[in-house]
């Protein structure tokens, strides 16, 4: 399966980037200064005025306001903006064991991770349990992050899947186990750097997929997947 199948409707491209800020607001500085008269003849005395020094702080002056701290809680992006503090998923630990129900634990992080890749434009954690050798992999999460418009942003594109093997926990000729997987996805749209929309998808509903992955020395890996029809 070639990625151009999911940038043409069979799965939605989406990614958004965290952002966040926040502006101090100086209190206004009180101004002073300091005079220096002289008396008339020889020996007078300078005479200081009574007004506060440049180094001492004006009197009532108001003082620095605080800055104020980001929202920390996960907001999926919205016309609004991009998404911010979405968390990453988290391999399980039996993800990495050479068992069905470790096989069944990967296939499902692999998804979420893809679905972060949409949701948060990060293709990161998706690439890094996903082998080199997988082509269509890689042309679909370079398709990811190539999809917002530079200073953009994406809404949108969350994936849930269900699972199923098929052959159970059996390898073929190749050594590799393949798990069939049904997606839907969220609708997902992508914004200018200026709020205009890019792009939008509706969303999708019961794709197939077989995914091809194999245990190499210590864990996991997607080979390679292909798209079926229901």
């Amino acid at each position: 399966m070639t990625a151009a199948v999911l940038m043409t409707g069979t799965l939605a491209l989406s990614g958004c980037t965290g952002e966040a800020s926040a502006t101090d607001t100086p209190g206004a500085s009180g101004s002073s200064s300091v005079s220096g008269g002289a008396s008339s003849g020889p020996g007078a005395t300078p005479v200081v005025s009574g007004s506060p020094s440049a180094s001492s702080p004006s009197a009532g002056s108001p003082s620095t306001s605080p800055t104020p701290s980001a929202d920390p809680r996960p907001t999926a992006g919205s016309a609004k903006g991009p998404a911010r503090n979405l968390p990453k998923p988290t391999m399980p630990a039996a993800a990495k064991q050479k068992t069905e129900a470790g096989l069944r634990a990967y296939a499902g992080y692999w998804v979420q991770a893809l679905s972060y890749a949409y949701e948060n434009n990060d293709t990161k954690p998706v690439r890094s349990v996903s082998n080199k050798e997988c082509v269509d992999c890689i042309s679909l999460y370079d398709s990811i992050d190539t999809n917002v418009p530079a200073g953009g942003w994406a809404a949108g594109g969350k994936l849930s899947n269900h699972l199923q093997l098929r052959d159970g926990f059996v390898p073929d000729i190749n050594g590799q186990y393949v798990v069939i997987v049904r997606i839907d996805q969220a609708p997902y749209v992508t914004y200018t750097s200026s709020g205009k929309i890019a792009s939008r998808s509706s969303g999708v509903n019961d794709l197939f997929f077989l995914l091809a992955i194999e245990y190499r020395g210590t864990s996991w890996s997607l080979i390679n997947y292909d798209p079926v029809k229901s």
